[in-house]
């Protein structure tokens, strides 16, 4: 056994260790040992460690670094009945730009646990396959989504890139968002609805115009807003 090899081992042992504080060290540093073969899965099992920042810090370090290895494993993972697992399969599979995990993710918008969907918004964005989009939107025109799901879902429509969903985005404009308890402050949902119909480009002036003549003045006001930026974006 090398040395290396006699270091990645001491560390899985230590995924083992009774205080959650040194297991969240070991996720980290098996992260930085380049062993792949030998990280992945026990890294993958370390998802269900409930203990302190232990599945923070394996589903970041899974991330960075996207094997191929582990997707079998991950889309399993969506089907699991823990919601953390659901939601750490959908993050891991857009990351890794999982083009055959889109019905799969299209089928977690509305889960149970609102992470979860919102998880599976941001994937679909990643992953980039327009036929996500009639199912974004969807979400978009549901006057029951709630606001940070609206973030997600218009972020990734803004990264797909259709023009087809710029009427349902200024839609989101006559929406009324109450303060975040805690926060202070209202939900930054129009930003995100402006800069999504801007990644649009060109496809969303047609339905920016008409917005102008719209009889709500939220959505006059931001169709405004977002022809601006258009305009300083050319």
């Amino acid at each position: 056994m090398t040395l290396q090899n006699e270091i990645v081992q001491a560390l899985i042992e230590r995924l083992q260790d009774d205080n959650h504080m040194v297991r969240s060290a070991a996720v980290r540093a098996l992260g930085r040992s380049g062993d792949a073969a030998a990280v992945t899965p026990v890294l993958l099992a370390a998802l269900r460690d409930k203990g302190g920042l232990v599945y923070d810090f394996a589903l970041n370090t899974l991330g960075d670094m996207n094997d191929p290895a582990a997707l079998p494993t991950l889309h399993t993972m969506l089907g699991d009945e823990d919601g953390d697992i659901r939601r750490a399969g959908a993050v891991l599979l857009g990351k890794q730009k999982a083009q055959d995990a889109v019905l799969s993710l299209i089928g977690l918008l509305n889960d149970e646990v609102l992470a979860v969907g919102h998880a599976a918004a941001e994937a679909l964005g990643e992953i980039g396959d327009p036929s996500a989009s009639p199912a974004l939107v969807e979400v978009l025109e549901n006057p029951h989504t709630d606001w940070a799901m609206c973030i997600n879902a218009a972020q990734a429509v803004g990264k797909l890139g259709d023009a087809s969903a710029a009427a349902p985005l200024i839609n989101v404009f006559r929406r009324r968002w109450d303060v975040v308890p805690g926060m202070n402050t209202t939900p930054p949902v129009r930003k995100h609805i402006m800069e999504s119909l801007v990644k649009l480009g060109e496809g969303a002036v047609p339905a920016l115009l008409a917005a102008l003549e719209d009889a709500d003045v939220k959505v006059r006001h931001g169709a405004v807003e977002t022809l601006g930026h258009l305009a300083g974006a050319n």
